[in-house]
C-alpha cells in the first residue's frame, strides 16, 4: 500500500473513532448521540456511494465495473439507512423490526458480489454482450449466490437456531441474514486475494475493501446477536462497524491499482478491451493469459450451478435424514431455482445470438477470402482454384472451358485525371459489365486493371465472349460529369490446348500447377500481342495452336476475312515468373 493511502486511511480511520467514541460516549445525551450515530452512518454510505461512482466515470473494464456495481450497493444501503435512521433519531424506536430498510440493506451484497466477481476479468462472451445484459446476468449471479448460500445456512444450522430461539423467528432471520450476506463477501476477497494474478494488480484495493466489508459484518453479527438475545437496544458503539465499514469502500475505490515491479504483460481491464486487444506494453497475450481468462470466465459461469447443486445435495441428505424439509428452505429454494432458470434462458439467448453473430462473421470472412475488396469479383487466389478445376476436368474429359486475360488499355490516364476515387468507381462499373458478359462461367479481378474469365464452353464461345467483352467496356461512362471510355486486350487460350501449342516452347508436363501457369503464360503472350498490334484487340490460340487476331463483330462485317495469324513475342519481363505465382 503506497504511503499516501496509508496516510488516508489513518486519517479517515482517526475520524471515524472519534465520531465513535464521541456518539458511544454518551456526552451530549442518550438521544443526540443516536442522531450523531445515525448521521455519520448515513453520511459514510453516501459519501461510499459518491467516490465508487465519480471514480468509476475515470476508469474503463474491470476498474469501472466493480466501481459502478459498488456505487448501486452503497446507494441501496444508505436509502435503507435513511429509513433506519428515520425510525431511530424520528420516531425513537431503538430496535426496529423488520422494514422496508432491509430491502435496501440486502440489495448491497447482491450488488457486491458480481462487483468482486469483475475482479477475475470480462469473459469473451459477456466482452461481446451489450451493457445492458452484462448488467442483468451480474445481478442474477448475485441473487443466485446470496440465495443458495443462505439456502445452505438455513439448512444446516440456522434453521434449527431460529426455531429453537425466543424471539420473534421472522425478527430474527433478517437480522442473522446480515451477517452471513456479508461474509459470504469477505470469503470471496479472500479467494480473490489468493489468486496471484488478481492479488498483485488490485491488492490495495481488495485490502481496504474486504476490510470494510468486514467491519460491517462485525457491527451486523453483533445486531443479530443482540436480536437473538432480545435486546431492545443496540449500543452506539457497535455501530462504529457501519462507520467504518463504508469509510473504508470509498477509500477503496479511490485507490489506485496496484503497479507491479513486473507487471503481467497483459491488463484487459486498464483499457476497457477485451483478452484478444493490446497489452500495456504493446505486447501480444501469452497463453497464460488466455487460460486465466478462461478460467476466470468458467468460475463466473459455473458458480451460480455449483451452489446449486450443493443445496440439491444438502436436501437430498436432510430429506432421507428427517423425511420432511423445513418450509422456509423448500419456498428459498425454489426461489433460488426460479432465478437460476432465468438466467439459463437469458444465457441460451446469448449463446444463440453469439452464433448468429459468429456465423455471419465467418461468411464474411469466407466472401473475403475468396472476393476482390473493391469490385466483389473473385479474387486471384480463388480464381486460381476454379482454374484449377477446369484444368482437371478437361484432362478427365469432363468439360470445356476457354481462359480469358483481360487488360485495361492506358487506365493510368483514368487515374491521373479523375483521381484513385474516380478510378476505383470505373473499375466496379466495369466489373459489372463483365459480370454481364461472361453468362457460364466466373470473373475475377487478377490485379490492378487486369481480370481474368473461365468461359464453360468451347473456343468459339469463348471468342465470342471476349468480342462482347471488347465492345461493351467501349460503352462510355460518366465519371465527374465527363464521358470516359476504356478500351481492352484480351488473351484467349483454350484449356486442354497445351500440348498441342506450337508456339509453346516451355511447355511443362506432368503436374496441374504447371499447366495452369502454362495457360496463363499462353494467355498473357495473346494479350500482350493485342496491345503490341495498337491496343483494344483480341488476340487468341485457335484449335490448330496458332495465334490469331479476333475481329470484333463490326470488324467482321467491314472485311469478311479470316482472322490473321501472327507470331509476335511478348515482352520477356512479363514471363520472368509466371503470373499465378506470387
Amino acid at each position: 500500500m503506497a504511503g499516501s493511502t496509508r496516510r488516508c486511511v489513518t486519517v479517515v480511520l482517526g475520524c471515524v473513532l472519534a465520531i465513535v467514541l464521541l456518539a458511544g460516549s454518551n456526552v451530549l445525551g442518550q438521544r443526540t448521540s443516536v442522531l450523531i450515530d445515525d448521521i455519520a452512518q448515513l453520511a459514510g454510505g453516501i459519501t461510499a456511494t459518491i467516490v465508487c461512482w465519480r471514480t468509476a466515470s475515470r476508469r474503463t473494464g474491470t476498474e469501472r465495473q466493480w466501481r459502478v456495481l459498488m456505487a448501486a450497493g452503497m446507494a441501496c444501503w444508505s436509502a435503507g439507512m435513511a429509513v433506519w435512521a428515520f425510525y431511530r433519531s424520528a420516531l425513537g424506536m431503538p430496535l426496529p423490526t423488520a422494514s422496508v430498510a432491509d430491502v435496501g440493506f440486502f440489495l448491497f451484497p447482491i450488488l457486491a458480489v458480481p462487483a468482486l466477481l469483475a475482479f477475475v476479468g470480462p469473459s469473451p462472451w459477456r466482452a461481446a454482450s451489450s451493457a445492458r445484459h452484462v448488467w442483468v446476468m451480474s445481478l442474477l449471479d448475485g441473487a443466485v449466490v446470496v440465495g443458495s448460500l443462505f439456502v445452505l445456512s438455513w439448512a444446516t444450522v440456522l434453521g434449527a437456531v431460529v426455531h429453537s430461539s425466543e424471539s420473534d423467528s421472522i425478527e430474527f432471520l433478517v437480522a442473522i441474514m446480515y451477517p452471513i450476506t456479508d461474509l459470504v463477501l469477505v470469503a470471496m476477497i479472500v479467494l480473490l486475494a489468493v489468486i496471484p494474478r488478481i492479488a498483485a494488480r488490485y491488492r490495495t484495493q481488495l485490502t481496504l475493501l474486504g476490510a470494510g466489508i468486514l467491519m460491517m459484518a462485525i457491527s451486523d453479527s453483533i445486531y443479530a446477536y443482540l436480536v437473538a438475545t432480545g435486546a431492545d437496544f443496540m449500543p452506539v458503539l457497535t455501530d462504529g462497524g457501519f462507520i467504518a465499514g463504508t469509510a473504508l469502500i470509498a477509500l477503496a475505490a479511490a485507490a489506485p491499482r496496484t503497479v507491479d515491479d513486473n507487471p503481467a504483460p497483459r491488463d484487459s481491464s486498464t483499457h476497457g478491451s477485451s483478452l484478444y486487444g493490446s497489452s500495456l506494453h504493446g505486447s501480444q497475450p501469452t497463453e497464460s493469459d488466455c487460460t486465466e481468462a478462461v478460467t476466470g470466465a468458467r468460475t463466473q459461469l459455473l458458480l451460480p450451478y455449483a451452489l446449486m447443486g450443493a443445496i440439491g445435495i444438502v436436501l437430498a441428505i436432510l430429506r432421507v435424514q428427517t423425511g420432511e424439509l423445513d418450509s422456509t428452505v423448500v419456498i428459498l429454494g425454489v426461489a433460488v431455482v426460479l432465478l437460476s432458470l432465468v438466467r439459463q434462458v437469458i444465457t441460451l439467448v446469448q449463446n444463440d445470438n453469439l452464433l448468429r453473430s459468429l456465423t455471419r462473421a465467418q461468411a464474411e470472412l469466407t466472401y473475403r477470402a475468396h472476393h476482390d475488396g473493391l469490385t466483389g469479383l473473385l479474387n486471384r487466389s480463388s480464381f486460381d482454384e476454379h482454374l484449377r478445376a477446369a484444368v482437371h476436368d478437361a484432362r478427365a474429359g469432363r468439360g470445356r472451358a476457354v481462359l480469358l486475360l483481360i487488360d485495361l488499355d492506358d487506365f493510368k490516364s483514368v487515374n491521373d485525371r479523375f483521381g484513385h476515387g474516380g478510378g476505383d468507381r470505373l473499375l466496379v462499373e466495369l466489373a459489372r459489365r463483365l459480370e454481364r458478359c461472361v453468362v457460364d462461367g466466373v470473373v475475377a479481378r487478377f490485379g490492378g486493371d487486369e481480370f481474368t474469365a473461365l468461359v464453360y464452353a468451347d473456343l468459339d464461345a469463348g471468342r465470342a465472349t471476349a468480342v462482347r467483352i471488347a465492345e461493351t467496356m467501349r460503352t462510355a461512362h460518366e465519371i465527374d460529369g465527363h464521358s470516359v471510355s476504356v478500351g481492352v486486350c484480351v488473351g484467349v487460350v483454350q484449356i486442354g490446348q497445351l500440348d498441342r501449342t506450337p508456339h509453346d516452347s516451355t511447355s511443362v508436363a506432368g503436374s496441374d500447377t504447371a499447366d495452369e501457369d502454362e495457360l496463363m503464360r499462353l494467355a498473357d503472350r495473346a494479350m500482350y500481342e493485342a496491345k503490341r498490334e495498337g491496343k483494344a484487340g483480341i488476340y487468341a490460340y485457335d484449335t490448330a495452336g496458332a495465334l490469331t487476331a479476333v475481329p470484333s463483330t463490326s470488324d467482321q462485317a467491314t472485311l469478311g476475312t479470316r482472322p490473321k495469324m501472327v507470331a509476335g513475342e511478348p515482352d520477356p519481363a512479363r514471363l520472368i515468373g509466371p503470373p499465378t505465382r506470387t
